[in-house]
């Protein structure tokens, strides 16, 4: 049974008259030592009230040592990464968030009190602009982290419960009722840009918008996963229609950072050495790069999880455009550069996407520059994801089956209808049908603009 004692107060070396309770209780069995205390307590019966519950937690089986409630938050942290392996850019962003948000404030303060929603409050508050140096998007993003941290360390039986789980909380832009949407695409505005862009840079934005792939499904999509035949039985008929399909292992074209560690750093050394000497020999000036922290790497790889595997059927007038430009292209992979390389996201838009759709200023032609004619605005701050959420919108607007929006889009169906229902032939059609309709009406109104 737990009990109390007296702790005199020390000043100069010497014990004075004024004293606090310290609790005595007996730990789990095999535990080292077998004896537990507890200072500070105001009195005798606080602190054997305080001893008794933590008996009756260890006979109970919901004790938690306070060795581990006093872990720093630093060291637990290192022990929750062994347990949660991510895909490179998770790490990465993961790395930058405990880099610059996390562990400056927390690393040596103990789980316990990190699992404060007060404390966090103030923390998010004070590091978000405008009194801090941070987005509230980034600070939001470290909350989550944090909470999932602390998930873990409950889970691990470090701390009873997260109290984070559950709780939001707003902090700057957070307050704001309604986020900034994304831009869509009307079908006319579609024909325009695709137009403008032409090429292959053209053909792969009209294929996002009448397809809704995902960037990276569309960046690494294959030939040899374009235009299947497949066939669908109609009262006693057969219908042929035409997909794309999205490899469930190396269907989607990954961009992750990856730290670089003293082996890498080195080599970037090497090369920046030779970089340096070549210019010297050209008799250029030139400037010694600051050394990076990560490196960019470009792979091939699984999509965002297993629905996103799948296979989207292909509008005839698409079918008829990829199949010219499959034939004539000569890369692998239908939506590279003309140098058969991958596209990079924020490439692909700087140099093609956001001048056809934001506008741009005219160039006077010169000596060595054939100059180039201004564009005026289509539909500015339109996004490759704004494809994506153009090509659902439309499938919402045209009254297609939730079944088939969700197949198409790669989404999991988390609902009891969503596991009863199926993607009939007849959705198919009408699908690909106002696809059609829509395309016709894009044409048509691109035709009268230019007229």
């Amino acid at each position: 049974m737990a009990y109390a004692e007296k702790v005199y107060k020390v000043r100069n070396g010497k014990k004075t008259s004024q004293f606090t309770w310290r609790c005595k209780y007996k730990a789990p069995p095999g535990h080292q030592p077998p004896w537990l205390t507890e200072s500070g307590f105001p009195t005798k019966k606080t602190a054997e009230a305080w001893g008794d519950e933590q008996e009756a937690a260890i006979r109970a089986g919901t004790w938690i040592d306070p060795a581990r409630l006093s872990m720093p938050f630093g060291a637990w942290v290192e022990v929750w990464k062994t347990a949660n392996r991510r895909r490179p850019r998770t790490h990465s962003s993961r790395a930058y968030l405990l880099d610059k948000l996390l562990m400056p404030e927390w690393e040596y303060t103990p789980l316990k009190d990190v699992n404060n929603v007060f404390a966090v409050q103030a923390w998010a508050t004070r590091v978000s602009k405008p009194q801090g140096a941070h987005d509230p998007a980034t600070v939001a993003q470290a909350r989550s982290l944090l909470s999932s941290i602390l998930s873990g360390a409950e889970d691990a039986g470090y701390i009873p419960t997260n109290k984070l789980f559950g709780r939001r909380i707003l902090v700057g832009t957070d307050h704001t009722p309604d986020d900034e949407e994304e831009v869509w695409a009307q079908p006319d505005e579609v024909h325009a840009m695709y137009q403008r862009m032409g090429g292959v840079q053209g053909l792969m934005m009209l294929t996002d918008c009448y397809l809704g792939l995902r960037w990276g499904e569309l960046a690494g999509l294959h030939k040899d996963n374009c235009l299947l035949k497949r066939e669908d039985r109609v009262d006693g008929r057969t219908v042929v229609r035409h997909v794309i399909r999205v490899d469930p292992k190396v269907g989607a074209l990954h961009e992750d950072p990856i730290e670089l560690d003293d082996e890498g750093l080195a080599a970037w050394h090497t090369a920046e050495e030779k970089r340096l000497e070549r210019c010297r020999e050209k008799g250029w000036k030139a400037n010694r790069k600051k050394p990076p922290k990560s490196r960019l790497e470009v792979y091939l790889g699984p999509p965002k999880n297993k629905y996103s595997a799948r296979e989207v059927d292909v509008p005839e007038f698409l079918v008829k455009r990829l199949a010219d430009h499959i034939e004539a292209w000569p890369h692998e992979h239908p939506f590279s550069t003309p140098k058969g390389t991958f596209w990079l996201r924020g490439n692909f838009a700087s140099r093609h996407l956001r001048p056809a759709a934001d506008g741009r200023k005219a160039i006077p032609r010169k000596r060595g520059y054939a100059g180039r004619e201004e564009w005026e605005p289509i539909l500015p701050g339109f996004t490759m994801r704004g494809a994506r959420h153009t090509h659902d919108t439309w499938m919402k607007e045209d009254r297609v089956d939730r079944a088939l929006r969700f197949a198409t889009m790669g989404w999991v169906p988390k609902d009891i209808e969503g596991t009863y229902e199926h993607v009939t032939p007849e959705m198919r059609r009408h699908r690909l049908d106002c696809l059609a309709e829509r395309w016709k009406r894009g044409r048509r109104s691109a035709l009268r603009s230019v007229a």
